[in-house]
């Protein structure tokens, strides 16, 4: 056992690192997985609002043209004018303005427009249409009317810029209709580059330093939890090997949890027994009082159904009387009166009720009582409940004997005290494989379930509680195609 446990724990130990790396991993793919996404969902919101800020910059310089315009007047000579053209940056140089015709071909811009013409929106904002203060609500409300505002370029040298084009009327026109020409304000959007992109190294050096700290912290959690396996490999390196004791409180609770595991099994499997069974009788009645009710009937056929549904009513009061006693002997509510019991007077007595039940079958009843040492023929035991098991035996051995067979009763007591009474029928046998749950509720070896109708399947289960009230128990024997025998064994008085 000793050498077991230590094998265990020096395999435990030889993967601990293994896990300790595993841990660590797992804490910076967590973090960096989770500060990643953090990080591009920020950038992306923050690439949005700085174009949707760039956009309203724009556009409230566009609108300070328009009154700039609406003072000087709307002429080409007044647009094309170099100083009008110089003055639009307002002494802030990121912004530059360019003057194109109707053609796109400029006229005249600054020194800081280098925006190519196929560069320019495809659409031009019509000047009246800007409106007089510029906000993000009137932003919205004219990106609804015309689509995209302006339009992002990048340079040659990297320089991103973001370009707005507007269509002034002029004053006077040839044909009657007024000439208008093109203004581009275009935005040199490296500030806000710069800005992302130092948003971003931050971001990066973030996600360094968290996969970092959540390694080292993995590492941490790692040695917690493994602590507990290095004491629990210490203590096992302490454990001399003369502790047998360990062993078999395993095996004992291996055995526990079998029987747990076992118990768990039978009682699913006794719910859909259960069911199925109380289905069968409960059938049976609902149909013949169907059948009954179809058509009007005379007096002797209604008894006929009445009849036949005693014989049904019967049949459900024994299988609820039979689960009744299983469940209080469970419970410990069931409890044995031994008494000694003359074993030939009782079992006498229990075979002249069966004998018409075995002339009807063709089978013969015999009956053998002896006792050793010259003792008394007799068991410590409650009568009414040997009377009950050995009946149930009787009945079995009765329901699967072949006609023109003998079922013998053998009795036999004990020097002791003890006794044991057998039950065996020449039959068709019981298959090994059913041998183990022979003495289960409603368990039956015939999966078809064609002989239901002949028994409960609770007349076994109850022999066997019986047995365990007295301290007994119950076995089976069984040569396929010869003979098959039951026993029943009772301990001496006073030793349940």
């Amino acid at each position: 056992m000793k050498g077991r446990l230590e094998g265990i724990f020096q395999r435990l130990s030889g993967r601990r690192k293994s896990l300790t790396w595993q841990i660590s991993s797992l804490f910076a793919l967590i973090s960096f997985l989770v500060i990643g996404a953090m990080g591009i969902s920020i950038d992306r919101m923050l690439a949005g609002e700085l174009l949707e800020a760039n956009d309203v910059l724009l556009l409230g310089n566009m609108s300070l043209l328009r009154g700039k315009l609406a003072r000087l007047g709307l002429s080409e000579t007044v647009l094309s004018s170099p100083r009008f053209i110089e003055e639009t940056g307002m002494g802030y140089r990121k912004l530059a303005l360019a003057v194109l015709d109707e053609d796109r071909r400029i006229l005249r811009a600054s020194s800081e427009f280098n925006i190519p013409v196929s560069a320019l929106p495809e659409k031009a904002i019509p000047m009246e249409a800007l409106p007089d203060r510029v906000d993000e609500a009137s932003q919205r409300e004219l990106r609804a009317r015309f689509g995209g505002l302006s339009r992002q370029w990048t340079a040659p040298d990297g320089r991103w810029y973001q370009v707005l084009l507007a269509r002034v009327p002029l004053a006077s026109g040839a044909n009657g209709q007024p000439p208008a020409v093109l203004l581009a304000l275009s935005y040199d959007r490296s500030l806000p580059r710069e800005l992302l992109a130092r948003y971003r190294k931050g971001l990066i050096e973030t996600l360094v330093a968290s996969v970092l700290v959540a390694a080292a912290l993995g590492i941490w959690a790692a040695r917690v939890v493994l602590k507990r396996v290095r004491r629990i490999a210490a203590t096992a390196g302490r454990i001399s090997a003369r502790a047998e004791e360990f062993l078999e409180s395993t095996l004992a609770f291996n055995h526990m949890l079998d029987r747990l595991e076992d118990s768990f099994k039978r009682l699913s499997e006794f719910s859909s027994d259960l069911a199925h069974d109380l289905r069968t009788p409960i059938n049976n009645l609902l149909g013949e009082a169907q059948v009954a009710l179809s058509r009007p009937r005379d007096a002797a056929e209604y008894r006929a159904v009445l009849e036949s549904a005693v014989e049904e009513y019967e049949r459900l009061s024994r299988m609820i009387e039979n689960m009744l006693f299983l469940a209080r002997a469970d419970n410990a509510q069931a409890r044995a009166t031994p008494q000694w019991i003359d074993l030939r007077e009782a079992l006498g007595k229990i075979l002249s009720y069966y004998e018409l039940i075995a002339e009807d079958r063709s089978i013969r009843l015999a009956l053998e009582v002896r006792s050793e040492k010259d003792g008394k023929p007799r068991a410590w035991a409650d009568e009414l409940m040997l009377n009950r098991a050995v009946g149930n035996l009787l009945s079995n051995a009765l329901r699967h004997g072949r006609p023109d067979c003998t079922v013998t009763v053998r009795a036999v007591a004990r020097g002791d005290g003890s006794a044991e009474i057998e039950v065996a029928n020449p039959g068709s046998g019981i298959a090994a494989e059913h041998l183990p749950r022979i003495f289960d509720r409603f368990y039956r070896p015939c999966s078809s379930r064609e002989e239901s109708s002949a028994g409960s399947g609770l007349g076994l289960a109850i022999v066997k509680s019986i047995a365990e009230l007295h301290g007994g128990k119950v076995g089976v024997r069984s040569e396929p195609g010869l003979l098959t025998t039951f026993t029943l064994s009772f301990p001496a008085a006073g030793g349940a």
